[in-house]
């Protein structure tokens, strides 16, 4: 008890100082349970103890648990394990290194081209990229604003349209402010749209307008940057010494029902009530404003190789649930075309955990949009949230691949035209 105390004071002067939190013999474990017990064992230290940030998480059929811990808690996770008999395995011995591995490059303004896919860019950057294509591209990219943030930035991103009366897909980026592969995936994706000679690929910018957001999370996203790489939340005072809301568990869709935190020091805390956040609220009304348009919704996570699609609550396949799942698994054999990556595909609470309040929950219920996906890219835990740069590229590539194909896959099930809805 002492010891969560002292980290908690130690937490809370970080974020009074801003001074940047360094990694120096942080470890990552992979732990392997053995059954139901050893899960509940891993469960109750995820939900009790915050010294330990869950990589991964704790549930039933889990094969192993990722958990970071720092110096001072590595032997007593070690212990547990051991007591337990549970296989432990290191996957990073410190991870400041991989932290200072990890290329951060400058966008050249005014120059489209600079923006590469072998290294990582801040919201500046960003930002001004997409400032850039609308500049380029003027009678078919504008900019829009899909919300704002608790320290006063927008949620910045662009629409493609080639005319009017065109179905839409929206891409949604960033919401989990460590995970920088995401807004990577959603660059690249508006990129090749605008700039591809591709038939299928200027086929899927021309037939459909694109609502893309590669940064939903702009304060968090942010701070991975200047302060905290491990951040995950977004950035609003809670508790005298806690900061920060898991924004994919604030969507007002079975909200603090399962695979949440009411916990403000947790990394899953889902906040004080529903769209309590601005970025949430925010982000939702600008959906709202735009849904009868849509038809494929794509958010886009890290890290576990999986196409996810709704609930998080329950394993009941809803309306349209059986087109949804063929049309993915279909798209993900295209994805494993080109470095034959595997991703399963399957419902939230089947194939990865229970959570509620996501955002795919609430755009798939309240919204009524006919297709919704969550992609959890690469890799498989190896990295983890810090995928190298040399797998950016590849990672990008495929998951444009699967982006065609799910679009193509939906048209040969009679959706993407305006015409299939879901009750």
């Amino acid at each position: 008890m002492l010891g969560k105390t002292v980290f908690v004071f130690l937490v809370a002067i970080v974020y009074a100082t801003d001074e940047k939190v360094r990694y120096d013999n942080y470890t990552v474990y992979k732990i392997f349970p053995n059954n139901g017990k050893d899960i509940e064992v891993l469960s109750n230290l995820q939900e009790k103890d915050f010294r330990y940030d869950f990589w991964s998480e704790a549930v039933p059929g889990a094969e192993f648990v990722e958990i970071m811990a720092a110096p001072a808690d590595k032997a007593e996770l070690e212990i547990l394990a051991k007591d337990y008999g549970m296989k432990i395995e290191i996957v990073m011995s410190n991870v400041q290194d991989v932290i200072d591995k990890q290329k951060v490059a400058r966008y050249t303004s005014r120059n489209i081209k600079s923006m590469g896919w072998d290294a990582y860019y801040n919201l500046n950057d960003i930002n001004n990229w997409l400032d850039d294509l609308v500049a380029t591209y003027p009678r078919i990219v504008t900019s829009i604003i899909g919300g704002s943030t608790y320290e006063g930035r927008q949620i910045k991103g662009i629409k493609i349209s080639h005319g009017s009366g065109r179905k839409a897909v929206f891409l949604e980026g960033g919401i989990h402010a460590r995970e920088w592969i995401s807004p990577a995936t959603v660059n690249f994706i508006a990129h090749e749209l605008l700039t591809s000679n591709e038939t299928d690929t200027v086929a899927a910018a021309r037939d459909f307008d694109w609502y893309i957001f590669p940064v939903t999370n702009p304060d968090g996203y942010v701070w991975t940057f200047e302060n905290e790489r491990m951040w995950r939340k977004n950035r609003r005072p809670v508790a005298f010494n806690a900061i920060g809301i898991d924004l994919n568990r604030n969507w007002n869709n079975n909200w603090l029902r399962i695979g949440a935190s009411a916990q403000p020091i947790s990394d899953s805390y889902a906040g004080p009530g529903p769209f309590s956040e601005i970025e949430t609220r925010t982000l939702s009304e600008y959906l709202r404003g735009i849904a009868d348009q849509l038809e494929l919704y794509l958010s886009f996570h890290s890290y576990s190789e999986l196409l996810l699609l709704p609930f998080g609550n329950t394993t009941v396949p809803y309306a349209n649930y059986n087109d949804a799942l063929n049309i993915g698994r279909r798209a993900m054999g295209a994805l494993s075309v080109r470095y034959g990556t595997s991703y399963s595909v399957g419902n939230i609470a089947e194939i990865i955990y229970a959570a509620t309040g996501g955002s795919i929950d609430w755009v798939k219920d309240h919204l009524k949009v006919p297709l919704v996906y969550c992609y959890e890219l690469r890799d498989k835990g190896r990295f983890g949230f810090m995928l190298p740069e040399d797998q950016i590229l590849p990672n990008n590539q495929e998951v444009m691949d699967s982006v065609l194909d799910l679009i193509h896959q939906a048209k040969r099930f009679g959706y993407m035209s305006g015409q299939r809805r879901w009750p």
